[in-house]
């Protein structure tokens, strides 16, 4: 009689434990469910964008694609001889190091930086009628080994902050790679159309960079254990075309093409 009691014990146990599971799982997919339905809800009501319909020479489906702090292509790590290679499997990726660098010496390349996100737009310039869009001379994507920058401005160089003061708190000498901006005029008979153009469409101005990859540079700054201080890699490129535009790029504003 007692065996039969534990017995019908455990059984109740297993079965309540397992309503649990299921109430969780039920109440998990009704959450899942109902955040889909109001994400649904909330792009009901924006305004379908259509994609600009750019020519091949700027939006080949074959370029490799660069996003800010966003992971670099595949096997960038290979075009520096003197890193190890990435991942887990160092001694499989290792083995593919020829092959990537040769693949990625082969690409070309292409990275949209949107307005303030690598995009600036100057002030208006009264004497020479027209306003400037700035665009940072390099950016940066990230891969197993870290921070790796791209730099199409000439002349790139690592940047370290001045030395703090004595009576100032220590901070790192953490250097950075920066590169000369490239810069594009637009032009505006007076400042108050240049001023409507940055309030109507300025926000939505975009710089289009097509390139294939260069020379390498590897910036340290250390000793033996300690923190290496460097800038870390860089890939300098060549510039294939860039590409200003606004309203999601549907507006040319300027273009430079390799002649």
């Amino acid at each position: 009689m007692v065996v039969g009691m534990v017995l019908a014990v455990g059984a109740g146990c297993t079965d309540s434990k397992k309503k649990m599971a299921e109430a969780q799982k039920a109440r998990a997919e009704a959450k899942k469910a109902f955040e889909e339905a109001e994400e649904l809800k909330r792009n009901a009501g924006k305004p379908k964008i259509e994609p600009a319909k750019l020519e091949p020479f700027w939006a080949d489906p074959a370029y490799l694609r660069v996003k800010t702090g966003k992971p670099c292509p595949e096997g960038m790590w290979a075009l520096f001889p003197e890193t190890p290679g990435e991942g887990a499997d160092k001694t499989a990726n290792e083995a593919r190091r020829s092959e990537l660098a040769a693949k990625n010496h082969a690409a070309t390349f292409v990275a949209v930086l949107p307005f303030d996100s690598g995009v600036t737009l100057r002030k208006y310039n009264a004497k020479k009628k027209a306003m400037t869009v700035q665009v940072d001379g390099v950016m940066e994507c990230v891969d197993g080994l870290g921070l790796l920058a791209v730099a199409w401005g000439q002349p790139a160089k690592a940047v370290r902050p001045p030395k703090p003061d004595d009576d100032e708190e220590e901070i790192s000498q953490q250097a950075v790679w920066r590169a000369q901006p490239l810069t594009f005029s637009l032009p505006f008979p007076t400042a108050a159309e240049a001023q409507a153009f940055r309030e109507s469409q300025g926000i939505g101005v975009e710089a289009r960079i097509v390139f294939t990859l260069g020379k390498i540079d590897v910036d340290k700054r250390g000793k033996k254990g300690e923190v290496d201080w460097g800038a870390g890699r860089l890939v300098h490129v060549e510039l294939v075309g860039v590409r200003i535009a606004t309203d999601h790029e549907k507006v040319l504003l300027a273009e430079q093409r390799k002649k």
